[in-house]
């Protein structure tokens, strides 16, 4: 089985996409990134907005951060096609391996989660994925944005608010919890007087 292959399965890629190259660059620093290129068969279709199959109508090509492998970065580039949709207008198809307009690839996001979730510093996570913390805080945002809006909150009668320093200073973590379910609703932190 080709390399091209092995990555496609891995990457779980289903036809039109595939795997056309892979490749170790040598980078600047003596580092090597691996970087996968991603395309779609000759005649591929694609589903628009109507549910109709339409053949590409143009490409654009991007790129993505992946998971590393092993100690490698990992960059994932696609020939992403625009197809026609029910209003005449022409739309890039969405990729299933990314957020659009995230950078990276959902792995890779699911990856930077894990630790923040697990309370470690936003600044120790830049570090150890080399990118910056802004980009970490967006993603970040993104899906407890998303997760709050899938909260239905419609059979909450009664919510109970506490506060506490969360460390020595003015650092407080501030909890609103269903009073009936025991269930946390939300969390909030801030350093200082003034608003969550």
């Amino acid at each position: 089985m080709r390399s091209e292959n092995i990555f496609a399965l891995g990457l779980g890629l289903t036809p039109p996409w595939e795997v056309s190259k892979v490749e170790f660059v040598q980078e600047p620093d003596k580092s090597k990134t691996l970087h996968i290129y991603i395309d779609f068969r000759k005649g591929g279709e694609f589903v628009n907005d109507a549910g109709q199959n339409q053949k590409a109508y143009d490409t654009e090509d991007k790129t993505w951060r992946h998971l590393n492998f092993f100690q490698h970065e990992c960059y994932l580039h696609c020939r992403v096609p625009r197809i026609i949709m029910s209003n005449g207008k022409y739309k890039m198809v969405e990729v299933p391996w990314d957020r659009p307009k995230s950078g990276f690839t959902l792995l890779f996001e699911a990856y930077m989660m894990m630790p923040v979730e697990g309370e470690i510093p936003v600044a120790a996570v830049s570090k150890t994925v080399k990118e910056t913390a802004p980009r970490i805080w967006r993603i970040f945002r993104h899906w407890v944005s998303k997760s709050r809006a899938a909260i239905d909150l419609s059979a909450v009668r009664r919510i109970g608010v506490d506060e506490t320093s969360s460390r020595k200073g003015h650092k407080y973590i501030t909890q609103f919890v269903d009073l009936d379910t025991r269930r946390l609703i939300f969390e909030g932190r801030r350093e200082g007087q003034g608003d969550i």
